[in-house]
């Protein structure tokens, strides 16, 4: 029952967005529009307001997630850029392709996916997974897409800079780490306080998985070999890794249950937005966002069932 009720809501949010896409319910660039109110005003509010409800000590004790999800995430990019380097694949590929497969949709799914199965602690594995993405990965991609780039070293480097920072000038980027501060100096919002920022954070993850069911129809994609094996490593060799070594140093079974099925969620939408913006193919990562998001039910139910779940 429980992979039922945290499977079915992305199915069927997604599969009304697809559905009001092929109808053509809605112009071509509301998707773009309805990411901008999430990434911009939607999910700030829900990460800023849900870290200050948590309890400092929640925080705190979790130290060993936050770890461990930034080693799936960060340190799982950096091994598929070095292996898809050391086979002679070009930077912008290499990075591309490190980002499909170690970054998941977080913000888009993993508001409506964890508060099914894991309750209030959710907010702190989307808000560090929002991080990781937005303030390591997402920044550490446009400065490689950028020194791959034609333009001379020196505009290189300052165009790289000057995506960074506006990486981190972001909502989902500073909101987060705000609350974060706050909360770790003592202070917690009452929760008379909370809707403030409920009223409109809570529809995030409709919103987002709308959108994400919308921008899948907008965008032509075709399976081939290399999308398939993006989607067996994202859907399921990464977080499989990590499960086997978090297993093998004996964590606890309910870290390995948030680490594990935060890495599952499919992949994010940000390896296609960065390879429009750079004039690159995007025809690959939108195949694997496709894919990946359609067979989520399937290697998600697995790993639920095997982190016992359900």
């Amino acid at each position: 029952m429980l992979l039922i009720l945290a499977i079915l809501p992305i199915v069927v949010t997604v599969g009304l967005g697809v559905f009001a896409g092929l109808r053509h319910q809605f112009a071509p660039t509301t998707s773009d529009v309805l990411i901008q109110l999430v990434m911009h005003y939607a999910l700030p509010l829900s990460l800023f307001g849900g870290i200050l409800s948590l309890k400092r000590v929640t925080i705190i004790q979790n130290y060993s997630v936050a770890m461990w999800l930034a080693l799936g995430m960060l340190g799982g990019m950096a091994s598929v850029i070095v292996s898809q380097y050391c086979f002679h694949q070009q930077l912008e590929t290499a990075t591309l392709r490190a980002l499909v497969i170690a970054s998941p949709s977080i913000p888009f799914m993993g508001v409506s996916v964890l508060l099914v199965v894991f309750g209030k602690i959710s907010i702190l594995l989307v808000a560090l997974g929002g991080l990781y993405m937005n303030l390591v990965q997402v920044p550490m991609s446009v400065l490689l897409l950028t020194l791959a780039g034609d333009s001379v070293p020196e505009q290189r480097w300052h165009a790289g800079w000057q995506k960074l920072c506006s990486a981190i000038r972001q909502p989902v980027v500073w909101a987060p780490i705000s609350a974060f501060i706050l909360n770790l100096a003592g202070l917690r919002l009452p929760s008379a306080w909370l809707t403030n920022f409920t009223e409109l954070g809570q529809a995030a993850g409709g919103v987002a998985l709308f959108a994400l069911g919308l921008l899948l129809t907008t965008r032509p994609w075709r399976l081939t070999r290399m999308v398939v094996l993006n989607v067996i490593l994202k859907n399921l060799g990464l977080p499989l890794i990590i499960w086997g070594i978090m297993a093998s140093l004996h964590v606890s079974l309910s870290n390995q249950q948030l680490v594990v099925l935060t890495l599952a969620i499919p992949t994010a939408t940000i390896a296609t937005m960065l390879a429009v913006q750079n004039h690159l193919a995007p025809d690959e990562y939108v195949a694997t966002q496709m894919l990946s998001t359609i067979i989520a039910p399937l290697t998600m139910g697995f790993l639920m069932w095997g982190l016992q779940l359900v």
